[in-house]
């Protein structure tokens, strides 16, 4: 959640030539809601992780396809076995929490950033959780989006 993983699928997907799956949007789209409020609100966060699990699956066989998730498929290894089928390999942005709090300091449509105190909690309980499943965990605080993309192509 405010990592930069949207930002960065948008730059990488010209480099790689590669079409973007936006997991988010599908879940929307799926759960005919027009934002995780609403998702939130249809079947709380039981709604979201089954239908992150649905979506996985479905694309699962697919390959040359960037996939930015949400921040909380990590939760969930059912979703990360799926991503990882088909030679897939998972990016970590890792980023402080204090940069992502003040990136979505005005965003309002974040159930889970609601209470600063819960999300920083959540933050630290997802974190060892992100490394432990990435194939490469990549530092987002002191680099660009377009330096994060190129670090991505170049596989450093």
């Amino acid at each position: 959640m405010g990592s930069g993983k949207s930002s960065v699928a948008k730059k990488l997907a010209p480099l790689l030539n590669l079409p973007i799956l936006e997991m988010d949007e599908l879940v929307l789209q799926t759960t005919h809601t027009k934002n995780m409020q609403e998702v939130f609100a249809k079947g709380g966060e039981f709604l979201l992780r089954e239908t992150e699990i649905a979506i996985a699956k479905r694309y699962a066989s697919s390959d040359n396809l960037i996939i930015s998730t949400g921040g909380g498929v990590v939760l969930n290894k059912i979703v990360l076995d799926y991503l990882k089928m088909n030679k897939g390999k998972i990016f970590f942005l890792n980023t402080a929490f204090q940069t992502i709090a003040r990136r979505l300091a005005h965003d309002v449509v974040r159930p889970l950033f609601k209470n600063r105190q819960e999300a920083e909690a959540l933050y630290y309980f997802r974190q060892p959780l992100y490394v432990k499943y990435a194939d490469q965990v990549i530092e987002g605080d002191k680099k660009s989006v377009e330096e994060i993309a190129q670090e991505i192509v170049d596989g450093k």
